[in-house]
């Protein structure tokens, strides 16, 4: 991607204005951006929902099962559709939807307990004895959903079992296939592409062969894909919505970034097309004209000053 003969000035930031800090607090928090992955996925998310009927719970409820790349916008996607629903939907109430993260190197007892902190059950030991039975755990959380009148859970950082050992990761899996059964409300399970083989450990038992086999068929994957091609009527509208939500106010009769086949090319090649990364650089070009007192125009020198930074800072 070139750059222009005469590049801005980055060195002169305003510091403690208050118009500026409103305009950044406003950039930078985190919004529901509607790109095209998250309107399949929220589609999915949203028919796994209408499974749940108190009056006649179906017998055998379907999960799914999230993949994508770190930075694809797998947790984002799944969190801001919570954010959505609670926003757009008469009625909707925070405890419809369970976001739940795996905890690192806990098996199926300390899942449960956790879980069953963020549920608020009173009496859910928190530090239970090896003999204390682990149906029970199981059976109080799914109590909870159903009192709570839970409609989704989202269990993310699923790939975290591929901490445990086989075994744990097998206990943990049919832990949570005995909760869906219990309670009749869909588990949403997300992680890192690669985590469909978590049951890859090299040898099953006759049991084990079952459990891998209702595992792929009560929670069939979703993969979250990157973004491929520059030329893509919906890759220019994504960064269309993205450019939007910063509220920047260019100079009339201006051409956005995105209409450049160099720069959505240059995007592309420096973010991989992930997601989660093209969101960050277009925001963080926009602080930079907002903070510096640019023309409001996201150009190519700002974008690979935005790039610069967020590399010096470990992206």
């Amino acid at each position: 991607m070139k750059k222009t003969a005469s590049a801005p000035c980055f060195g002169s930031p305003n510091h403690f204005d208050l118009a500026i800090r409103e305009r950044l607090q406003h950039l930078l928090e985190e919004r529901y951006i509607h790109t095209p992955q998250n309107a399949e996925l929220w589609c999915l998310l949203e028919d796994l929902m209408f499974q749940v009927s108190e009056s006649s719970p179906k017998p055998k409820v379907m999960g799914a099962l999230v993949t994508a790349e770190p930075h694809a916008g797998k947790t984002t996607g799944t969190r801001q559709f919570k954010k959505a629903y609670l926003e757009n939907v008469p009625g909707a109430l925070p405890d419809d939807i369970l976001l739940f993260r795996i905890p690192g190197r806990a098996r199926l007892k300390g899942v449960m307990i956790k879980m069953g902190i963020q549920l608020k059950i009173p009496d859910i030991p928190a530090n239970p004895t090896k003999s204390f039975p682990t149906f029970m755990l199981i059976d109080k959380v799914a109590a909870k959903l159903v009192k709570n009148h839970v409609k989704l859970v989202i269990i993310d950082e699923f790939q975290k079992l591929f901490e445990l050992p086989g075994e744990s990761r097998v206990e943990i899996l049919s832990g949570f296939n005995d909760l869906v059964n219990e309670c009749h409300i869909p588990i949403v399970l997300v992680g890192v592409a690669g985590v469909e083989r978590i049951l890859d450990i090299g040898h099953y038992d006759k049991d084990e062969g079952n459990l891998k086999g209702t595992f792929c068929s009560r929670f069939p994957e979703f993969r979250l894909e990157v973004w491929a091609d520059p030329h893509s009527p919906k890759f220019a509208a994504l960064l269309k919505v993205i450019y939007d939500d910063c509220g920047l106010l260019p100079p009339a009769e201006t051409s956005p970034f995105f209409t450049s086949d160099e720069i959505r090319e240059w995007i592309l090649q420096v973010t991989g097309g992930l997601t989660g990364k093209i969101i960050h650089l277009i925001k963080w070009a926009a602080r930079i004209v907002i903070r510096n007192n640019l023309p409001e125009v996201i150009t190519a020198d700002v974008l690979a000053e935005a790039l610069k930074g967020l590399q010096a800072n470990g992206w």
